[in-house]
């Protein structure tokens, strides 16, 4: 008989990166922040890497920023935003200009200006070449910022929704409020819907003063320096930073930060992810109203802040259930075999991690909820 031998291995990946709300970042001077774009010790090469969109703004002001910096770099790589670009196709592009350019494993960032989608792109991109490169994100849009910038996942769609992705957290992350000002107002109310999950979910503190403040403040394009604005804004990104180095790898599938995300990959091809999360956290609660986890004045509490934040309460695609179904039973795959969709619990910042939902509780909880928002 053939002796055999085993061996265990354990290892440990630290990690550690920053998420900073910096207002005019785009005069930013290397005086005043010398590692805005990166450490300047061994290399000033980068790649810059901006949405379309966000080149048609800001692109002079960004080849301005990094000419104050002193920065090597070719003719910024332009790519196109929203989900139809966020595919293999477009990292791959990426991939050949890194490999043009020469990027080298360490030292040299890539830079990359736009929303969600291009930090999704751009990072799975750097994840994916030489085993990781590095990257800095710059989140131009509000839901860049609250739910996309200094997220450790990046993804881009392979048949569906993230179905290729990579734990790549940026270096650094960086936004401006100013950013948010020119933003088309649904792109305001899709970063408002991520903040409105936070509110639930995460932050018990950030539920009442979005009740009070939030209106004003999504009117005003979160433009206002007062402390409440700011407060809306810090208290979403830190609360979004605890629940996600908590569990930085997901080795315990029950995350608070999925709240909204369980059927609501379903509806995305029709409605802009924000929109999603909000109805796919409205249907929920009306799951947890039934199964007593939520009071009838907090369920109405939630859909009333929905309202007041100027968030969606209905969809047409909530009119056709066997999709959202095969959306959550895709959602439970990616959790273990269970569908831990994360529900309100009692009161703001708690959830309750609801399984066995079938076909006929989803139809009831899509009923209550055309039912309340009906009502009003």
């Amino acid at each position: 008989m053939t002796e055999q031998h085993e061996t265990t291995f354990t290892a440990h990946l630290d990690l550690t990166w920053t998420a900073s709300i910096r207002p005019g970042l785009l005069d930013a001077h290397p005086d005043q922040l010398p590692e805005l774009l990166g450490s300047r010790g061994r290399s000033l090469r980068r790649l810059p890497i901006i949405d379309e969109q966000v080149d048609a703004r800001y692109g002079d002001q960004i080849r301005a920023l990094l000419a104050r910096y002193r920065i090597d770099h070719p003719d910024p790589l332009v790519i196109p935003g929203g989900e139809a670009a966020k595919t293999p196709a477009t990292t791959d592009r990426i991939h050949r200009h890194m490999e043009t350019w020469g990027v080298p494993r360490f030292d040299e960032p890539l830079l990359v200006w736009g929303g969600g989608v291009a930090h999704d792109v751009a990072g799975y991109a750097a994840a994916t070449y030489r085993r990781g490169v590095p990257y800095v994100a710059f989140a131009t849009t509000l839901v860049g910022a609250i739910d996309a910038m200094f997220a450790l996942k990046v993804a881009v769609n392979a048949g569906y929704k993230n179905r290729l992705g990579a734990y790549h957290p940026p270096v650094a992350a960086y936004t401006d409020p100013a950013f948010f000002a020119t933003l088309h107002p649904d792109q305001i109310l899709d970063g408002t819907g991520e903040i409105f999950k936070v509110s639930v979910a995460l932050d018990a503190d950030l539920f009442p003063l979005l009740e009070e403040h939030g209106p004003r403040a999504v009117a005003e394009h979160f433009q206002s320096p007062d402390p409440e604005t700011l407060a809306i804004l810090h208290r979403s990104v830190a609360a979004m930073a605890r629940e996600l180095t908590g569990n930085p790898y997901e080795h315990d599938p029950r995350r608070a930060s999925y709240a909204g995300h369980s059927i609501s990959p379903a509806m995305e091809p029709e409605i802009s992810h924000g929109a999603a999360v909000v109805l796919d956290l409205l249907v929920t609660t009306m799951i947890a109203w039934r199964r007593g986890a939520v009071s009838p004045s907090y369920r109405d509490r939630i859909v009333a802040l929905a309202r007041s934040l100027g968030l969606p309460l209905w969809h047409s695609v909530l009119e056709q259930p066997g999709p959202l179904l095969d959306a959550l039973a895709d959602s439970a795959r990616h959790r273990g075999g269970r569908q831990l969709v994360p529900a309100p619990h009692r009161e703001p910042g708690r959830v309750r991690y609801l399984d066995g939902i079938d076909a006929a509780e989803l139809g009831r909880a899509l009923d209550d909820l055309h039912a309340a928002v009906s009502r009003h």
